[in-house]
């Protein structure tokens, strides 16, 4: 099936002139590609089992954010890009733009007297304390808020709470927006899911070539 590239956040080519140029497919495994080659389709089969878990884990490992939290926002896809004739077989990693709870990425609150909730985004980074904000459950969401402002600034007394968060999981794994942490994210995913892809298809090649 054609790919939707809304909210894609990660694409990996298997098979295709694509995945030759990015991967040095042909050169590597020392077989022309073919794709309908039962090797080709078995290891695909295989990165794409391994793709969301492996992006989550990559995410967790630079983002304070825990499995769960993760849980049925990112979803892989596999398809075909490009014109008749010259279409490239990819996976593809669909992400959710909207931006997660801050209250997902450690926060805390110790009471009135606190100057406010924290949160630490980045495990590589510290704790950072949002002035005036504070967790409470409003309509069974348990979350970091704050009060709204008036047109000087001032916040209200008793108006509507506003929720803070911290990025999505688009943005934590596109590595869109120059974030270091994010392109971090997308670095060791492309790497782990070429190597598990190259050797997969240099064991099943292999295979394939004692059965003949």
């Amino acid at each position: 099936m054609a790919i939707n590239r809304r909210n894609s956040a990660f694409t990996f080519y298997v098979n295709g002139r694509r995945a030759r140029d990015l991967h040095g497919l042909a050169d590597d495994v020392g077989n022309p590609l073919d794709a309908y080659d039962v090797a080709v389709q078995r290891a695909a089969a295989g990165l794409v089992r391994r793709a969301g878990p492996t992006a989550s884990r990559n995410i967790r490992e630079q983002y304070n954010v825990k499995a769960g939290a993760l849980r049925g926002k990112l979803r892989v896809e596999r398809g075909l890009r490009g014109r008749r004739g010259d279409r490239d077989d990819l996976i593809s990693i669909w992400a959710s733009t909207r931006r997660m709870p801050l209250l997902e990425f450690g926060g805390r609150w110790r009471g009135r007297k606190a100057p406010g909730a924290t949160a630490q985004i980045q495990r590589h980074d510290g704790r950072k304390t949002y002035g005036g904000a504070f967790i409470a459950t409003v309509r069974g969401l348990r979350a970091i808020r704050v009060r709204s402002r008036d047109t000087t600034g001032r916040r209200v007394g008793r108006g509507p709470l506003r929720m803070l968060r911290g990025p999505s999981p688009f943005e934590m794994l596109s590595g869109i927006g120059g974030n270091e942490a994010a392109r971090k994210v997308r670095q060791e995913t492309t790497d782990e899911l070429r190597t598990f892809y190259m050797g997969e298809l240099r064991r099943l090649f292999s295979l394939r070539k004692g059965a003949r």
